[in-house]
Parts: C-alpha cells; sequence; structure tokens
C-alpha cells in the first residue's frame, strides 16, 4: 500500500521538478519518487502506464544501488498483494521507477532511474538542466544534505498544517552504518556547510553556524553518540576556534555540566569576544538564575554578534528578569530583524488537484479516533468558529518576529498590560508629543494660525489618544492620553529623550492587545459558567485555539487544560503535540511519586497516539517522540511500558503494540536505554 499523487500526463511531475532547479536556493525540495505503472489489461495491450509520484526524505542516497534497492523495494510492496486505489481494489505493476534528490552542496540533481527488471541509469545535471559528471565526493554531499533535510523537518510544526501530505519520512538512522557514514561525511564537508543556508534568527550562515552544524547536533542526540561527535569537534577546532561553543553545547546536552564549563571558561580566555560562546554562558547563568553574571555577557555578546538576532533576545531575556523593563523594550526595539528568509520547510513540485491525491488508510496499525479521524468533521468545526478567534494575527508570526513576539508577552506576563503602556510611553515617543513638539517649533506662525493648530491637535488627542510613533509616523496603537505620562518644559516635550519605536514593534502590540482580549473574553466566559455551574462547551478546534492563545500570553497551566478538554471530544495532532511538552516540562519538576506516575502514563498515552498518527500518514520519523519514548523507557523500564501498551492500546491485536516495538528497537541498537525494570 502506498499514497501517491496521479499525473495527467507520464513524467510532468519530473518535468515541472527540472523547471526550479535554477530557481533553487536553500536545500531544496524534499525527495522525489515517480513511479509508473500499470494493471495487467493494461500490460497485455500495451497501454501506456499511470504516472504517479510522491515525496521521500531519509532515504540512504550514499549511492546509485542504495536508491535503486530502496525503489525496487517500493515496486515489491505494489506489486505483492492487490492495493487499493480511489475505492477499489486492484493488481499494479510498476514498470519503472525514478528517485530524484538534490545536492545542495554542489547544486546539482541526482536521479536514479530503474526500469523492471533490472536495467538502471544514473543521471547528475546542473542547475541548467544540463548533465555534469559526477564522482565519489558528490555522492557523499548529496547523501548529508538528504541528511540535512530529512532532521531539520522531521518536527516542523508547519507541517501540520501545510499542504504536502503525500510524503514518506523514514528514521535515516536505521542502521549504524548510516550515522557513522553521516558523521564522517559531516567532517570532510565540515568547512563547506555555510553552503547549505542557516537558521531563521541568523543574517547568513557562516562556518560554526549553519544548517549542517544544526544537523549534526541532532544526530548526536538522537543516537547517543557524545563521544564520537565530542571527538570530531576537537579534531576540527585545530582549524576553526570558533565551534568551541558546539563542545560545550554537547556536554550540557550530555549532563555534564563541569565538563561544559571548564571548556567555556578556557575557551572564552583563549578568544573574550567569541560572540557564540558568550551566548551560552550568558544562557547557563541565566538558567541558574545568577543575573549579575548573565547580564555583562549578554552585553558583550551583542557588540561581538551585533546582527545576531539571538544575543540581542538573549540581552532582552536577562532584562526582563532583572525587571528591567524600560532597557527590555529599548533593546528589543534594537533588535535585528530577519525580513529577507523563512524557516526552512519542505515544499511540493506542484499543487495538485485533490481529485488526483491517493492517501489511503494503513490497515498494519490502527487505533480508535486517531486512525478513524473524519477530515469532513474537522472541516465542519472550521466553519463554525469565530473568525476572529481563528485568524488572529499572532498565530501566523514567523522568523525572528515570532521570537520577539514572546519576548513581549514575557514582558506582559511580568508587569500587566497598564504598566506595559505607561513603561512605553516612558521610553517610545508618543503621537501626541510628535504633534506638539511640531506645534512649538512653527512658533514663528501667526497666532491665529497656531491656535488653530493646537485646537486641532488637542480635539485629535482627545479623540484618538495617544499613541507611539512610529518609523512612518503610523499611529497602530491607542492608549488613553492620561497614561502618556507627557512632561512639557516651557511649552516643550521632552520626547528628544525618547526614541522611536520601530514599525514591526508597534504591530506587536497590536497583535498582542488582539490576544490579550482574546483570552480576557475567554476567561469572563468561563468564570460565568462556573458561577452558573454549567459547563462550558466547545468544539476542539476552538479549545485548540484559545490553547494556543493562552500559551503564546505565556498562561501555560491554562492552555494545557484547553487542550485537554478538546481532546475530550476528539483527538488533535497539535493539541497532542502541545499537551505533550506541557507534561514533560512539568515532569522534570515533579517529586511527588503518585504525580509523576499520572504524567508518565499521560506521556505514554500521547506518544502512542502520535506514532499512530504519523504512521497513518507515512511518516515513522520524529526525532521529539524518540527522545521522549527514551526518557520514559529509562524511567519506567521497556518491560512494563509493552505490557501498558498492550492492554491499553492493542486488547485486539491491531498493531499498536508491534509500532511501539519497532522504536523501543531504535534505542537497543544505539544502547540508549540506561536501565530495565
Amino acid at each position: 500500500m502506498t499514497f501517491v499523487t496521479q499525473e495527467k500526463v507520464v513524467g510532468e511531475s519530473i518535468q515541472q521538478r527540472t523547471s526550479i532547479l535554477e530557481s533553487i536556493n536553500d536545500l531544496g525540495p524534499p525527495d522525489l519518487v515517480h513511479l509508473t505503472k500499470s494493471t495487467s489489461t493494461q500490460a497485455a495491450s500495451k497501454t501506456p502506464g499511470l504516472g504517479t509520484y510522491f515525496y521521500y526524505t531519509g532515504a540512504d542516497c550514499s549511492n546509485s544501488a542504495t536508491i535503486a534497492a530502496t525503489l525496487n523495494h517500493l515496486a515489491n510492496i505494489i506489486g505483492e498483494k492487490p492495493q487499493p486505489w480511489f475505492g477499489k481494489t486492484k493488481y499494479w505493476k510498476v514498470t519503472e521507477a525514478t528517485y530524484c534528490t538534490y545536492n545542495a552542496f554542489s547544486r546539482n540533481e541526482v536521479r536514479v532511474r530503474v526500469t523492471f527488471p533490472g536495467q538502471m541509469e544514473t543521471t547528475i545535471m546542473d542547475s541548467q538542466g544540463n548533465k555534469v559528471l559526477g564522482d565519489d565526493k558528490n555522492w557523499t554531499e548529496t547523501f548529508v544534505t538528504g541528511i540535512v533535510r530529512s532532521l531539520i523537518t522531521a518536527d516542523n510544526d508547519s507541517a501540520d498544517f501545510t499542504s504536502i501530505v503525500e510524503i514518506r519520512k523514514i528514521n535515516p538512522f536505521v542502521t549504524e552504518g548510516n550515522s557513522e557514514f553521516f558523521f564522517k561525511a559531516f567532517e570532510e564537508l565540515f568547512f563547506e556547510g555555510y553552503k547549505l543556508g542557516c537558521s531563521d534568527d541568523a543574517q547568513i550562515p557562516t562556518v560554526s553556524n549553519n544548517y549542517l552544524i544544526d544537523a549534526f547536533i541532532l544526530a548526536v542526540q538522537l543516537t547517543g553518540k557524545f563521544e564520537e561527535g565530542l571527538e570530531i569537534l576537537s579534531r576540527l577546532k585545530v582549524y576553526e576556534p570558533s565551534i568551541a561553543y558546539l563542545s560545550a553545547k554537547l556536554y550540557l546536552m550530555n549532563d555534564r555540566e563541569v565538563k561544559a564549563i571548564q571548556v567555556l571558561h578556557d575557551s572564552i580566555k583563549e578568544n573574550p569576544l567569541d560572540g557564540e560562546l558568550l551566548i551560552l554562558q550568558s544562557q547557563y547563568c541565566l538558567n541558574k538564575n545568577r543575573l549579575d553574571l548573565a547580564l555583562p555577557l549578554a552585553v558583550k555578546a551583542v557588540n561581538s554578534l551585533p546582527s545576531y538576532f539571538k544575543s540581542w533576545a538573549l540581552l532582552v531575556k536577562v532584562y526582563i528578569a532583572s525587571n528591567q523593563i524600560d532597557k527590555a523594550l529599548l533593546t528589543l526595539n534594537s533588535c535585528p530583524m530577519v525580513t529577507h528568509r523563512d524557516k526552512y520547510y519542505l515544499k511540493r513540485i506542484s499543487t495538485p488537484t485533490s481529485d488526483s491525491l491517493h492517501l489511503p488508510l494503513p490497515l498494519d496499525v490502527t487505533l480508535d479516533q486517531v486512525t478513524t479521524l473524519n477530515s469532513m468533521d474537522i472541516a465542519i468545526e472550521h466553519n463554525k468558529v469565530d473568525p476572529a478567534l481563528l485568524n488572529l494575527p499572532a498565530a501566523n508570526l514567523k522568523s525572528t518576529f515570532a521570537k520577539a513576539y514572546d519576548l513581549l508577552t514575557e514582558i506582559v506576563k511580568k508587569t500587566g498590560w497598564e504598566a506595559l503602556l505607561k513603561h512605553r510611553t516612558k521610553v517610545f515617543v508618543m503621537e501626541e508629543e510628535f504633534k506638539k513638539d511640531g506645534l512649538s517649533k512653527r512658533s514663528s506662525m501667526s497666532s491665529n494660525m497656531l491656535q488653530k493648530i493646537n485646537t486641532n491637535g488637542t480635539e485629535n488627542a482627545s479623540a484618538t489618544g495617544a499613541s507611539t510613533v512610529t518609523v512612518d509616523g503610523t499611529p497602530p496603537v491607542a492608549d488613553s492620553a492620561a497614561s502618556s505620562g507627557i512632561v512639557l518644559k516651557d511649552g516643550q516635550s521632552d520626547f528628544k529623550k525618547k526614541r522611536l519605536c520601530e514599525r514591526w514593534l508597534d504591530n506587536l502590540f497590536m497583535l498582542l492587545y488582539d490576544d490579550l482580549r482574546t483570552y480576557t473574553i475567554y476567561k469572563a466566559e468561563a468564570m460565568h459558567f462556573e458561577a452558573q455551574q454549567l459547563p462550558l462547551t466547545k468544539s476542539t478546534l476552538e479549545w485548540e485555539l484559545i490553547g494556543l492563545v493562552a500559551q503564546r500570553l505565556g498562561h501555560t497551566n491554562e492552555a494545557a487544560k484547553c487542550y485537554e478538554r478538546g481532546l475530550m471530544n476528539r483527538f488533535s495532532v497539535r493539541s497532542c503535540k502541545k499537551l505533550l511538552q506541557y507534561y514533560q516540562e512539568q515532569r522534570s519538576y515533579s517529586t511527588d511519586p503518585i504525580a509523576s506516575e499520572k504524567l508518565d502514563d499521560a506521556i505514554l498515552e500521547l506518544v502512542v497516539k502520535l506514532l499512530v498518527w504519523n504512521h497513518r500518514w507515512y511518516c515513522s520519523f520524529s526525532p521529539n517522540l524518540i527522545n521522549t519514548l527514551r526518557k520514559l523507557v529509562n524511567e519506567i523500564g521497556s518491560i512494563k511500558i509493552e505490557n501498558e501498551v498492550k492492554v491499553r492500546f492493542d486488547d485486539r491485536n491491531t498493531g499498536v503494540s508491534a509500532l511501539v516495538k519497532d522504536n523501543m528497537k531504535y534505542l537497543e541498537l544505539y544502547n540508549l536505554i540506561d536501565r530495565d525494570s
């Protein structure tokens, strides 16, 4: 069984992929698998086959033979038994298969075409579609690019809401040989990693900050090969001292704080202006609540990396923790925003029509309310939701703007909305001040004209209130004039001592007000129903959206309650993921054995449901779920987990237990299970 998109013309997906090669400027699209298949009747009459395709991540692309083996495996799955096809069961035979994968290092495309039985052709083409010669390094680059794509997009939250569903995600490290090859290739290609691009909080990729580095950190965590990773970094540090922070980061991830601090200390002595080291050291001090140490380090980090959003954001956090709200706002206003690039995520080559998508339900693993979730029910919910709740702008923020909004919500959680407005008018020029100062500069005008202008200015200020003046003079946020805190001296305002608020920050104030208003309405409604001793009923989508608002505002406990209420109605992958994150945080702080046991049970239930959901969409790879399952196994033991899963979820032999065991085998492969019960 497989899911595919049916083509109108055989091979059109490959042609469309070829046409976009020249415009690719990042990691590129996901791998493409194109299958030409036919029924026995079509084969006998020599009728042209049917063209179908789907996307793939995590496959072994280290050479043409491994790719051909992947295609052969897919052909066997489709041909060995009847396949459901748009409601009908048919026997298919794959006559030809093509695998396309993009090499982001050399900007070329590798394609392996297999015709059954037994012929294989490998083609490498440049961005213009011209054939080029390949070598061993090209295959290494292709393999690494595929691994990087797989790792950094595996748990991308936006993937739940984008339209690409016809994609198969597999674990790229199902064999130790693949992980060993990746670490070896990482060391070989380390100095070319900047070619892959970088995350959205950095302006430009560097040797020590790029997607290859991000994937390496994820791979070390996923496989538990911390010693191997540290050895690689120690060899590379001889040629590139700036990666010292990566060694400290791995030590911290492996719970070796003493060694991490030693590395940080020694590295800072060697290079006191290394921004990444200063950021990591300041963040560590902030986590330990040593604000006296975190603040000077954060300031130095900003001076070392003035164009790096992460250093400025860290300084804002330190100011917030230190209750220096004025400085936090001014620093936030100075953050360098990345507007030219969005977070990398997998994209389609072309958008298919709904009637060409074939997405059958896997029959080997089923779970009530998860695999049987009806998309029509969700669509009905979506149509009934209040548009004001559904279309809150803050939910659509991306890149550094979303991170800046999180910082602003930290401030409002600490101060409250009214206090935040007072701080804002204290440090930023308000519209009323701007107008009055402009009037004072025109004192040479006639007294009648001046009086008229002053009258108009007063009326406008009374009607609209004081608001922040943005760079282009737009007044997007309104306050009361009384709260503006304007101080006049001899007819002059003191606005010259203040700063203009960046337009993007002023807009964030508007979005924050919308979120606060929505949350306040919900709380008032909840209190009313509670006073009347009546249940507050909402759809799962409504509970989910309210939970997201509460979470954006920092009310994590209230958000978790909303997600829990939503899941009482039906399964929701987004609510499950958010709730799983909340339960894990609570579990890390819990000291009560009874509460810890309840949290373990809740975490296990969510992990199982998400594993089944991923399997339903052929996406069996999730680093977050693997790491969560690892912690759970080491906490309560694999035997207990297997028994719990079998009793609670697999009493009718629905394949759930086997699915969990497959993930447990991965943990055993890399010796990630510390102890057993």
